[in-house]
């Protein structure tokens, strides 16, 4: 059995010998340090002139005589016999003396016979040659020297790839290729396999086949037909996709260098409206919405982070491996009754075999508002204000004396006749910003591992406007055997965010509005009154804070169990706990004579302590088994499973004012007189039977079939469960045989879907009768605790139901350089909760029905082309466009449904803009007298509003639409090239279009005593200038100017640089010598200009539709960055 072994052992060897060897032994020699000397012939001879050794084949019989001889001279008398040429090196012979008489022995027992009990042991060639070489151990050594090198490509550009990982299959060896894609590495056989893996393409196994030199090109995963795409509780190929589902890498995010990642999705999916209208620090999130706004109540997309649901903001954008956005229902419907507005799927990165790689990146950088608008100083404001109220028939507010006695006197004693630019003392800081990110990744068969640790800091412009937050991702995979694989992930994070007590919209609306002519602080460092003793920098820097702490904690277990080739078991638990803690300490400042310094007033009126505390613990918990065989042409795919969250939450807060020692932030510091408290809970929950059915022939004609059953805690027994299908096909006409002659099309396919989704997000328990603590009354003389019903409820409230139609058609041309996508869609949600009339006379307040219904169709086109000149230049383009109308189909009768400036009726969007159209401006009093009454006091000058009824007077009837919110026609256009070390990229976002209205201190000047902006006051109405863009100047607080219209509502398109990046890539021989294996350095910036807006000066086109001034402007970040890899 032993001589078996070792013939077995040595076949292997033999293998070796002959796949891995270099084709030039003699550069060992200088590479072992060793001298080399020959028999006959020399190993590379051997290796040169002959195919192959081997071990077995030798059972000719001989008559060996070999009495005291040394192992040497014993192998050169077999050899002798034999005929055979013996090669070895000289110094591996051992002094060993060998006796062997025997007449009937094969040449192989000979061998074995001489060489027992040595180091040695023999191959045989074809060609006559007898190999003896120094154990296994020595052919190790020598080939663990081969050394491997090459360069990786992207397969389409051409482009060098930097930071691929190269891993030795089925061991820990690997390196990653440097700046310029190049790599080496030492391998112990040249018949082993090297695995090529990196961020966005496809992972690649390349057999080495004998050679030194490999060049490998990846195919993205972008563009490429085999393309795993993250989709319902698993993947799918993107070549057998028939649902709506649009994949970008985390790259794509991640070079944004985002803070909020919703932000970072800002135009670069069709049909995925991102709505950013905040710059505050925090808070300064996009606003999802998926193909329109398919609900009167919470249209937000649901979105999963690795199969739980959570907030895409709570992911650091350096965490993610890919986003997944599901559009249709064939995508989404495996989800039932969470995915009526969409679902988003959040992949997070994992660790892959090889070695530990450690990265950085960082960025700083400084921020500021896209635009802020200019006002008039003190003199032409007193002026202007005159105007104003003469205009009303009422006396000048500022004399003409005092006029000129402030601009005598406003430069030398500004105390006294201040000239205040509130806006620029109130955005008084420098907006720091920063980000940093520190990941460490590796592993080998049996674990693999990716931890992450991330800082982000926001300050704003205006001072004590902050958010910090600290995350902590730890993702571990385990391989127990073949059939069992077990995930353990842990991700803690920290958030910060904090601002002036007195609160966002009073300050900025206060900045926008405070004249110029009252001081916001003296020379003596005093501050002013203000606005009658409001003062909003007063309020920033001594009013006190408001801070938000959240803390969050999510685990992740998965155990995978594949109990046949075919089937794999998933059992997944996750539980997640949050805390949050709410704390607005509202502080007094005094108020000074700028003169004496004496105290004149104390603003506010009191000071006062809010406090919340609250908590959240989620429990989820899915089981999934899957199914996947094959059968010649036929493949079928099943999906089941079962799925159980439950939450809850609970609350409680407090309230004390009159402090006396304020600086003592505490509540029993408070006066007990006042104090107030409160608190409460809720939990819910859901369970859930799904599952999918995918079919396809020859890869040509798809099926696929889902359903979801779902159960919810949130309705009656007799409602408490819906079902939820869908259904899709698709057809891959580049696999057709009539294709073969199209040699530039790639990849061709059309599909279909249709499906129902569900909307469970209605509040809890609206079908419960509810009594209302808290309802207190007087008996006896005294307060008594009482409790009422508020609200009449409705048990036969059920779930809001969204159907989907979708058409598609998905292109791949030009070896797959050219790619494009086309959707049309029809989504109609329907059952949707209002609150319909009843009569009065019921005293309560109207339930929740299931009576609206709306519409949302639209088309999206993507496309997208990579390409390179030469070796050394590569470029790529992408352009995406989308459009989406939204109706309102049915109220079940009831309607309209008017609140303030918005509308919700039949036929047209939900809360469409509501007014008044006018006709222009009157400009004599004969055009006011033959046109309709208008209320107020009117006069040549004034808004002229059209009488929609025509019974001579205007009044609330007229009122019309006049606006859409929803935006149009939204765009993105995505640019990148790069060229040796250097590489830039530019991304484009607009919209086509989109209706916003603006009013109060927005846009009326001298309003309720507030300031007026340069540009109305360059262009006003006089009789004298009858063409002006604003109405004659009115110094008021109610007036016909001063209404809803559509002469406030401005179109908002536009297109703007988005994010712009300029890098640079370290030279090898640099990073090098810092044991860095690349580095890269770069500039980036966002919001850098905006075009082809129509908004009046200084508003940027994402204001919030409706403002009055209350808003935090978009700011504009520069910063510089690196990369570095380690």
């Amino acid at each position: 059995m032993d001589k078996w072994i070792r013939y077995i052992r040595c076949g292997l060897t033999c293998l070796i010998i002959v796949g891995f060897l270099p084709a030039d032994l003699e550069a060992l020699q200088v590479q072992n340090n060793q001298k080399y000397t020959y028999n006959e012939i020399s190993y590379a001879t051997i290796l040169d002139e002959y195919e192959a050794f081997y071990k077995t084949d030798f059972d000719t019989k001989i008559s060996v005589v070999v009495d005291g001889l040394t192992v040497e001279e014993a192998l050169r008398e077999i050899a002798d016999i034999t005929g055979m040429k013996l090669t070895y090196r000289g110094d591996i012979m051992e002094r060993k003396e060998v006796t062997l008489v025997n007449n009937k022995i094969s040449v192989s027992d000979a061998l074995d016979y001489v060489l027992q009990g040595t180091k040695l042991d023999y191959l045989f060639s074809r060609d006559g040659y007898l190999l003896v070489y120094d154990s296994e151990e020595e052919l190790l050594k020598i080939q663990a020297q081969e050394e491997i090198s090459g360069t990786v490509t992207d397969a389409q550009s051409g482009e060098t790839l930097p930071g691929v990982n190269v891993i030795v299959k089925g061991t820990t060896t690997g390196t990653s290729t440097d700046s310029d894609g190049a790599f080496e590495l030492t391998v112990e056989s040249l018949q082993d396999t090297l695995i090529f893996s990196f961020v966005g393409y496809q992972t690649r196994e390349v057999p080495i086949n004998g050679r030194t030199e490999i060049d490998v090109a990846l195919r993205t995963q972008a563009i490429a037909g085999e393309e795993l795409v993250v989709v319902g509780y698993g993947t799918q190929q993107r070549e057998n996709v028939t649902g709506s589902i649009k994949q970008i890498s985390g790259d794509d995010i991640a070079e944004q260098a985002a803070v909020q990642t919703s932000s970072a999705l800002m135009g670069k999916i069709s049909g995925t409206q991102v709505i950013q209208n905040s710059g505050q620090p925090g808070e300064n999130q996009g606003t999802i919405r998926i193909r329109g706004t398919g609900t009167l109540g919470n249209s937000n997309p649901l979105v999963l982070i690795d199969g739980v649901e959570g907030s895409i903001d709570d992911v650091s954008s350096s965490d993610i491996e890919s986003i997944s956005v599901l559009k249709d229902a064939a995508a989404a419907s495996v989800y039932g009754s969470r995915a009526a507005n969409g679902v988003i799927l959040v992949t997070t990165k994992r660790g892959l075999e090889g070695r530990v790689q450690v990265g950085y990146r960082g960025f700083v950088g400084w921020q500021e508002a896209t635009r802020q608008p200019e006002f008039v100083e003190g003199k032409r404001f007193m002026e202007l204000e005159n105007i104003g109220a003469t205009n009303l028939g009422k006396d000048p507010i500022w004399s003409e004396s005092y006029i000129q006695e402030w601009e005598n006197n406003y430069q030398s004693d500004p105390d006294n006749y201040p000239n205040t630019d509130w806006v620029d003392a109130v955005f008084s800081a420098p907006g720091f910003q920063q980000k940093q990110n520190l990941d460490i990744s590796g592993g080998n068969e049996l674990i693999r591992y990716m931890g992450s640790l991330t800082y982000d800091e926001e300050n704003g412009n205006i001072p004590n406007f902050s958010f910090k937050r600290y995350s902590v991702r730890l993702n571990t995979d385990v391989t127990v055997s073949e059939k069992f694989d077990f995930a353990v992930d842990l991700n803690v994070q920290r958030g910060d965010r904090r601002e002036p007590a007195e609160g966002l919209n009073h300050i900025t609306q206060d900045a926008y509005r405070v004249p110029p002519v009252y001081a916001a602080q003296y020379s003596n460092g005093g501050w002013g009154p203000g606005w009658n003793g409001d003062n909003p920098v007063g309020n920033v820097h001594e009013g006190g804070i408001t801070m938000n702490e959240s803390s969050k904690v999510r685990a992740r277990l998965n155990a995978s169990y594949q109990p046949a080739e075919a089937i794999e078991i998933n059992l997944m638990y996750s539980p997640e706990y949050q805390a949050g803690f709410y704390k607005r300490m509202r502080k007094q400042f005094e108020i000074v004579d700028p003169n004496t310094g004496e105290v004149v007033s104390i603003h506010p009126s009191k000071n006062e302590l809010s406090q919340n505390f609250s908590r959240n613990f989620e429990n989820n918990i899915n089981l999934t088994v899957d199914y996947d065989q094959s059968l010649e042409n036929h493949n079928i795919s099943l999906l089941g499973g079962y799925e159980f969250i439950h939450f809850r939450t609970d609350y409680f807060d407090a309230y004390r004012d009159n402090f006396p020692l304020q600086d003592f932030e505490q509540l029993n510091a408070g006066s007990q007189s006042n104090m107030q408290n409160s608190g409460s809970a809720a939990e819910w929950a859901l369970q859930s039977l799904f599952g999918r059915v995918n079919y396809d022939y020859q890869n040509k004609y798809l099926l696929e079939a889902n359903v979801r059953y779902d159960g919810s805690s949130r309705f009656t027994e007799d409602n408490r469960w819906g079902i939820f299908p869908s259904f899709s096909a698709g057809w891959v006409i580049s696999e057709e045989s009539f294709m073969e002659t199209a040699e530039f099309i790639s990849s061709l396919k059309i599909r279909g879907s249709w499906g129902q989704l569900g909307n469970q997000q209605i509040g809890n328990y609206p079908f419960a009768s509810v009594v209302n603590l808290g309802q207190n009354y007087i008996f006896g003389g005294n307060t008594v605790t009482g409790g009422a019903q508020l609200d009449l409820a409705n048990a036969n409230i059920s779930w809001e139901e969204t159907t989907t139609l979708d058409i598609g058609i998905d292109a791949s041309l030009f070896n797959d350089r050219f790619d494009f996508t086309f959707d049309y869609f029809k989504r109609i949600s329907s059952d949707i909760l209002l609150q319909l009339p009843v009569p009065r006379i019921i005293g309560l307040n109207a339930p929740f029905q299931n009576a609206a219904e709306v519409q949302n169709k639209g088309w999206e086109f993507e496309a997208g082309y990579n390409g390179n000149i030469g070796t050394d230049f590569s470029y790529s383009i992408a352009f995406n466009l989308s459009d989406v109308n939204n109706e309102v189909t049915d109220l079940k009768g009831a309607g309209p449904f008017i609140d303030g400036n918005e509308i919700i009726q039949v036929g047209d969007p939900i809360n469409a803009i509501y007014g008044y159209e006018s006709d222009g401006l009157f400009n004599s009093q004969n055009e006011i007298e033959e046109h309709a009454t208008q209320s107020g006091q009117v006069a040549p000058g004034d808004i002229k509003y059209v009488d929609q009824d025509g019974n001579g007077s205007i009044n609330s009837d007229d009122r019309v639409i006049i606006g859409d919110p929803f935006p149009s026609f939204n765009y993105g256009i995505d640019l990148s090239a790069s060229y040796r070390n250097f590489d830039v990229s530019a991304f484009f976002q607009g919209v086509g279009s989109r209706d916003v209205m603006l009013q109060g201190d927005a846009v009326w000047a001298l309003w309720n005593a507030g300031k007026i902006r340069t540009w109305q006051a360059d262009d006003y109405w006089t009789p004298n200038n009858t063409n002006a863009s604003y109405p004659r100047l009115t110094q008021t607080t109610s007036h016909n100017n001063f209404r809803a219209t559509d002469y406030w509502v401005y179109d908002a398109s536009y297109l703007r640089l988005r994010s712009m990046q300029i890098g640079y890539n370290l030279p090898t021989e640099l990073t090098s010598s810092l044991a860095i294996r690349n580095a890269r350095i770069f500039f980036l910036g966002q919001n850098l200009f905006t075009l082809f807006d129509d908004l009046p000066q200084g508003v940027d086109p994402n204001v919030p539709n409706g403002t009055s001034g209350a808003y935090y402007p978009v700011t504009r970040l520069m910063s510089v960055g690196i990369d570095i890899e380690f």
